[in-house]
């Protein structure tokens, strides 16, 4: 049976708030066997995930039986409010990414069924072994930037990413579903550093990591400063603690450098119920880790364990040279519960009386 969608369905889309989306076929993973050899490594306890149900993303049979199309999403991160006490990545200022995304697919899901004959749908933000940045640009939303970014020709790499599966083939009717994509893009752009922004001779997103995580060589987690701060629990070693400055969550220092983030100003902000544009450096480190829990709720941090915060907060500290805050650590060092965060109080008091 074929359906018709009737002529409403582009602008019941149109009114959603997705920035860009696009229409994925079910076709077999073609950067499957790269992801495989990448993970052959050994990666640390927090990336194990990384190899749980690996196999998974070779196809969708296992994140969907039946699947047939895949409904990729873009939505523009904002910028902070001027007045948010700490720093973070910018990732952060759209509160809980995975429920903003999440809520914005259920509505796009309903309205398709609406139009087409769906049985069966699954929503996916960050939740299953799926190789969503390949779908992305299978989808057209853009190509893959040097550091592994999925970079949109307009909005750039400062987007947050959503799929919905379906069993109902949507190819044909692109034209009336999808917004801000373009579909000529070759194979190549599946590589890493192939989306053109500037020259492979300067890479400024090689230039601008403080770490070397990016290279020529590649990329290597174990230099990431987004790593360390939002996965790793324990001490983070010198020279990374450093090189974080003054960024309490996350490090945005190769997309600040990328040309096509430089162009435009987002037309979102940071909403002012947001938790984080509040919560100051002195409740981070003074809140218990229930109290601290609860008023990060809302945000991607929400489900992060509160020390690692904590724990960042003290290295900010020191790197900032913060004497209003300097107090806190020698507290920090003889009182709190866990040993890790500690350890790095004191590390960073001596760091503070002798830079």
């Amino acid at each position: 049976m074929v359906i018709i969608a009737d002529s409403s369905l582009r602008q019941e889309i149109l009114e959603l708030e997705f920035d860009a989306l696009g229409v994925a076929s079910a076709n077999p993973s073609k950067t499957w066997p790269a992801y495989m050899q990448a993970i052959a490594n050994p990666v640390p306890p927090q990336l194990e995930y990384l190899r749980r149900n690996a196999s998974c993303r070779s196809g969708f049979d296992d994140i969907m039986p039946g699947t047939q199309s895949i409904l990729c999403c873009a939505i523009e991160l904002p910028l902070f409010r001027d007045d948010t006490p700490c720093h973070y990545a910018r990732f952060c200022a759209i509160g809980d990414y995975h429920q903003v995304i999440r809520e914005q697919l259920s509505k796009l899901d309903i309205i398709l069924r609406k139009h087409f004959p769906i049985k069966n749908s699954r929503i996916c933000v960050d939740t299953a072994p799926v190789l969503e940045r390949e779908l992305a640009v299978r989808a057209g939303l853009g190509t893959i930037g040097f550091n592994r970014m999925v970079i949109h020709p307009h909005f750039g790499s400062f987007i947050a990413l959503g799929e919905l599966f379906i069993d109902h083939d949507l190819t044909i009717w692109r034209n009336d579903i999808e917004i801000n994509v373009c579909h000529d893009i070759p194979d190549s752009a599946y590589v890493p550093g192939s989306c053109g922004c500037c020259f492979e001779s300067e890479r400024r997103c090689i230039a601008a990591c403080p770490t070397g995580a990016l290279s020529q060589a590649g990329y290597d987690f174990n230099r990431c400063i987004a790593y360390w701060t939002t996965q790793h629990k324990g001490m983070i070693p010198a020279p990374i603690d450093r090189a974080i400055g003054n960024c309490l969550w996350g490090c945005d220092r190769c997309q600040n450098a990328c040309p096509r983030n430089t162009h435009k100003q987002p037309i979102r902000k940071m909403p002012d119920a947001h938790p984080l544009h509040k919560l100051t450096l002195s409740e981070i480190l003074t809140l218990s880790a229930r109290q601290l829990r609860k008023r990060l709720s809302g945000s991607c941090i929400a489900d992060a364990h509160p020390y690692m915060l904590q724990r960042n907060a003290c290295i900010v500290i020191a790197n900032t040279h913060d004497l209003a805050h300097a107090s806190l650590l020698g507290n920090i060092a003889e009182t709190h519960d866990c040993d890790w965060v500690r350890e790095t109080a004191k590390k960073m008091a001596a760091r503070m009386e002798h830079p």
